[in-house]
């Protein structure tokens, strides 16, 4: 048993983004990795009962925007590729944080922000709901905060 679990963990890494385990019955169960990034800040989440989890992915074309807004939920964002400019209502200064592939995000609940693509390719990101009310449009549109000439 031991020398099955240490070529199943050898086999798991040798194809990368594709985790392979062996289930009771000796089916063969397959995970494929979507995204993955580096969260730089610590966060925090609280989740009221019940609720969901929604995973979407988004793709931004050039010179597209999300629009002033928030969120009924947290959320955790993966740039899959292309680079995401955020741009936090609370900044007077209208400095964009950048995002490029591989690199994620995480947004509290009623956080007024704004995030577009500013390149020439478009940006995909997979972003994670956690804590939303059933059935609920995860979006909420919000006014220009004035921080930002857009």
């Amino acid at each position: 048993m031991k020398r099955l679990l240490i070529i199943t963990v050898v086999l798991a890494a040798a194809l990368g983004t594709t985790a392979v385990a062996l289930a009771a019955g000796h089916h063969q169960i397959t995970e494929k990795v979507l995204g993955a990034a580096t969260v730089a800040q610590p966060y925090t989440f609280q989740v009221q009962q019940p609720a969901d989890v929604v995973v979407a992915q988004a793709t931004v074309p050039p010179g597209a925007s999300f629009g002033w807004h928030s969120h009924r939920a947290a959320v955790v964002a993966v740039v899959k590729s292309g680079t995401l400019s955020l741009y936090d209502s609370a900044d007077t200064t209208c400095t964009a944080k950048r995002y490029s592939a591989g690199k994620g995000f995480t947004e509290q609940p009623g956080h007024v922000h704004l995030a577009r693509n500013e390149g020439h390719k478009p940006v995909v990101v997979l972003v994670t709901y956690i804590g939303l009310k059933h059935g609920v449009n995860p979006d909420v549109p919000a006014a220009s905060p004035g921080n930002c000439p857009f």
